[in-house]
Formats: C-alpha cells, structure tokens, sequence
C-alpha cells in the first residue's frame, strides 16, 4: 500500500457565485438545481433545494456525477471541511460558491473509499485546522487539503473498506431506529397503565412532593 499526495489522485472543484436575483425555481426550465452548505449533512439532504440559470455553469466540471464529493469550504469554524457524497441525482446540479467538490482524477482512487477517508474524524480535524478565519467564516484551504497524504491501497481493497463501513452505518442506522421505536413503545405503555400525569384521567390521588420525601 502507498501513500500519496491527495492532489496527484483527486481535484477539488469551487463552486460557482452567483446574486440572490439568480435563483429560479428548481422546477423553472433551462436551470440546474445548486447545492448549498445546508444541503451538505451526514447526507445529502434535498429537502430545501434552489436552482440558477444553467448559464451560470461554464465549467462542466461543476456539474455534480455521482460519488461526487461535496465539501463546506466556507462556513463556521466547526463546519467547514464537512463533508457528504452525492447519490444519482433525477435533475441536473451543481455546486454554490461557499461549497467544493472533491472528485477523483485517476482510476487509483475509488470514489466511496475517498469520502470514507475525508469524512473520517482524523481527517475532519486537520481539515477545520486549514481553515482561514475571516470574521465569522472559516475558509478551507485548498492547497493544504490537495497536499493531504491518503493511504491508497489496491482499488479491490478501496472498495472492501468502503463497503464494510458502509454496512457499519447501516447497522448503526438500524439500532438508532429500534431505540427511538423502543422509547416510543415505552411512553405508550406508561400512559396505558397510568394516564396522562398533567391531566391525571385515571383520578389518581394526587399530594405534595415534599410530603412524599425529603431531598
């Protein structure tokens, strides 16, 4: 396994600027929808999209391809360097001025081991150590983040590592959902046996704390 220079296997990408007078309506013909930093979460979150004018994008390297990294490059200290990938997308888009993409250039880096590697917490940290503090917004640096070493082992290897976390996360996801369900069953059996304790339906007899005990 080597390592190498980050920038000698993938680029990052600015986003394109653009005025508030610009944005259209993701629906609107002849526009492609535009990322944001609120879009950037654990993952890609489409919920609150925009678009721009599909003039706006000279460079069709700005364009977003699946596996696609998008990177906060302009945010809060804490949230710059954040990171998700991008999943196949049903419309054109692209990526606003305070975000990156980081895409890899060669066939020796494979896509989902190289957001697996970014995203680590390892990684995370000297990310937001790059950053160029100006007021209240912190600045990645691309230089510093493209002279990153990443350990590159055979591109099988990439993906069996990538897909082993990615199963990681699935199971996590899974157990986080039977807690919350959990939690849920358990408030319902509490209010089943003993009512609601504001409205007290079932007449409980009802006295004073302090009478009960001592603190």
């Amino acid at each position: 396994m080597s390592v190498v220079r980050l920038g000698d296997h993938a680029t990052l990408i600015r986003g394109i600027t653009f005025k508030p007078g610009d944005k259209r309506d993701p629906l609107d013909e002849g526009t492609v929808v535009c990322m944001r930093t609120k879009n950037v979460q654990a993952t890609l979150d489409p919920s609150d999209l925009i678009a721009v004018p599909s003039t706006l994008v000279r460079n069709p390297e700005k364009m977003l391809s699946t596996g696609d990294i998008l990177v906060s490059s302009a945010n809060s200290w804490n949230l710059v360097g954040k990171c998700c990938d991008v999943p196949e997308l049903p419309y054109p888009s692209t990526a606003g001025g305070f975000i990156s993409i980081l895409r890899p250039k060669t066939d020796r880096l494979q896509s989902n081991y190289l957001y697996r590697w970014f995203s680590s917490d390892q990684i995370q940290r000297r990310l937001r150590s790059f950053g160029n503090q100006t007021t209240n917004i912190s600045n990645l640096s691309h230089k510093r983040t493209l002279d990153l070493r990443i350990p590159v082992p055979s591109f099988a290897e990439q993906k069996r590592i990538a897909e082993i976390l990615d199963a990681a996360d699935a199971l996590r996801a899974k157990r986080r959902e039977a807690l919350a369900q959990l939690d849920t069953l358990l408030q319902s059996t509490f209010l089943d046996m003993f009512g609601n304790p504001v409205t007290n339906p079932m007449g409980w007899d009802v006295e004073p704390l302090k009478e009960l005990g001592r603190v």
